[in-house]
């Protein structure tokens, strides 16, 4: 709780010079008159860099900037949310006529957040803030976790109970992360499986970060039978550190995205020790923002139409669909 009062404080204190101005959602900012697709430019707040998913996205930004002629003004805040702040601050003082944001702490920047929303439509892509901006593009993350989690929870075996590890987002992730959990959780439940969380850690949703804590949860937790990630990325760290230790009993499944490492890794074959995850796709979400963004800047879109929040198509994966969805020549 200090740390996210001081956090707050700082992002408060970084962003003064924001004016509040206008209300937020409604027309989403004061747009300018609507502009060739030439003479747009369109802000790009990433959250980071660091996993595929992200990776991903902006790659989808910047096709989209080609394909259109828009100037793309891109900024990635390594997970930080008083530079996150910083960096759309910077973008409006570009002159950016929308400004698209991947949120890292959606409570801790909600107020900076309102008030850029007051002097320019502001979208959000992957992870919102509810009532802020004029649209929000992202997965339904409970479903997706709660369709993975009916799919582990077949594999389990009805009846059953298990002790399950979490690697988490970290203390920033304060919407998306517990209702991935909580969806799979519930997944668990419905198939009829009793799941015990003994323990949670923060993986900061990378393979490299999810390698530690799942070696200590492991360590300090010998009767965890099935290793939860809220993204594939960590569970494929989870996986790493399992084969390192020859450990073949554990099971792993991820409650969200659909990296193609780990279909890859779920088309091994319906006993394979990766069992299921959850469709969260970066381009889907990416293109839908981007196309709204640009509709918005040039007058084809009309804010006050666009729903609060829209959702990617939610499916669950495993041995059974994973063909469907697994391309290995994809960037996810």
């Amino acid at each position: 709780m200090r740390k996210t009062r001081v956090l707050a404080a700082l992002v408060a204190g970084a962003t003064l010079t924001l004016a509040a101005c206008g209300t937020v959602g409604s027309s989403g900012g004061s747009a300018a008159a609507p502009k060739p697709a030439n003479e747009v430019t369109i802000g790009f707040a990433a959250r980071q860099m660091d996993a595929p998913y992200y990776v991903a996205m902006q790659s989808v930004a910047e096709q989209k900037s080609k394909d259109k002629g828009f100037k793309l003004l891109f900024q990635n805040a390594n997970g930080d949310p008083v530079t996150q702040i910083n960096q759309v601050q910077t973008m409006l003082s570009q002159g950016a006529d929308v400004i698209v944001v991947d949120a890292i702490s959606p409570e801790t920047e909600r107020a900076q957040l309102t008030q850029v929303a007051g002097q320019v439509p502001l979208l959000f892509v992957d992870t919102g803030i509810p009532d802020v901006g004029v649209t929000s593009i992202q997965s339904d993350n409970h479903e997706i976790g709660r369709l993975s989690g009916l799919l582990t929870a077949k594999r389990i075996g009805s009846g059953k109970t298990i002790q399950v590890g979490v690697l988490n987002g970290g203390p920033n992730d304060e919407i998306v992360g517990p209702a991935r959990q909580s969806g799979f959780l519930e997944g668990l439940q419905q198939g009829g499986v009793t799941a015990q969380v003994v323990a949670s850690a923060s993986g900061t949703y990378t393979q490299e970060q999810a390698v530690p804590a799942t070696e200590s949860m492991l360590a300090a937790n010998p009767g965890i039978g099935l290793m939860l990630a809220l993204n594939d990325s960590m569970a494929l760290g989870a996986l790493q550190v399992l084969r390192n230790q020859g450990n073949t009993k554990v099971l792993v499944a991820a409650s969200a995205d659909g990296q193609k490492e780990a279909l890859a890794e779920i088309a091994k074959g319906c006993d394979s020790q990766y069992v299921s995850t959850g469709l969260n796709s970066p381009n889907l979400a990416a293109d839908a923002a981007f196309d709204a963004a640009i509709g918005i800047a040039t007058g084809s879109v009309d804010p006050k139409t666009l729903p609060k929040t829209q959702n990617t198509r939610a499916e669950g994966i495993n041995c059974e669909n994973v063909s469907q969805f697994y391309d290995p020549k994809s960037i996810f």
